[in-house]
């Protein structure tokens, strides 16, 4: 059934964001650009570039995931091949990642409009505690929350 498979998708990303820490950072990146992008006048396309972006992010780092866990289960001890199969997947979620900040870059670079921002962010205390609170929340996000999930899944 259809609603299986996205049953099971689903399960696959989220089991990705629970014991990938790269994952996590990939994805609290992108909550942060698309959050402040209406803030420095990202247009249509832009969103569009970004948005497909992100996807290639995500979707790199999911495959490399895939690829680690599929090594690790066909070869329990070191095996050369295997270490540059993994760093090959690595290095793609690289270049993606790097290409990204390029990206994001080109789309977001407005020093007027991320001054004003910046401005806006300090001076008001409600907004300057509200961002103090989501780069508490991201931290844990990405390095405290999914602690000892992974061992947790290689048990059972």
């Amino acid at each position: 059934m259809q609603a299986d498979s996205f049953r099971d998708a689903a399960r696959g990303f989220f089991h990705t964001v629970k014991t990938e820490r790269n994952m996590r950072i990939h994805l609290t990146a992108a909550v942060y650009v698309l959050f402040f992008s209406p803030f420095l006048g990202v247009t249509r396309s832009e969103y569009g570039v970004l948005l497909l972006t992100i996807a290639m992010v995500i979707a790199a780092e999911a495959f490399n995931t895939a690829i680690e866990m599929l090594c690790d289960y066909a070869q329990k001890s070191y095996n050369p091949l295997i270490g540059k199969t993994k760093d090959i997947a690595a290095g793609a979620v690289l270049v993606c990642a790097v290409f990204a900040a390029f990206v994001g870059i080109a789309v977001l670079w407005r020093p007027k409009a991320i001054l004003a921002l910046l401005i806006t962010i300090v001076t008001n205390p409600l907004y300057l505690v509200l961002f103090i609170l989501s780069l508490i929340l991201a931290f844990f996000f990405i390095f405290k929350v999914p602690c000892g999930v992974r061992e947790k899944l290689h048990k059972k």
